[in-house]
């Protein structure tokens, strides 16, 4: 069974990529553009690809969080008095 964060994360690489990662492969490579325009990334697109990759870190932290707060009150540790 996958975890929720990994499920997550991969919606949203694949929600940030615009789909990218589920095209199939190209089976010839066409000649890249002689000003590499066509390989950069928007600024737009660098912004979202950072608040993305800011969501995942902050979701995971949270997540991280949960679970060794449940362990503790699990083992019997009580709270920390938050």
């Amino acid at each position: 069974m996958r975890s929720p964060l990994f499920t997550l994360c991969a919606l949203l690489a694949v929600h940030v990529a615009g789909g990218a990662a589920l095209a199939p492969p190209a089976r010839a490579a066409a000649p890249a553009a002689a000003s590499g325009t066509a390989a950069e990334m928007s600024g737009a697109q660098a912004v979202g690809l950072v608040l993305a990759g800011g969501a995942i870190l902050i979701i995971a932290g949270q997540l991280l969080r949960l679970r060794l707060r449940i362990r503790r009150e699990r083992q019997g540790g009580g709270t920390d008095g938050h």
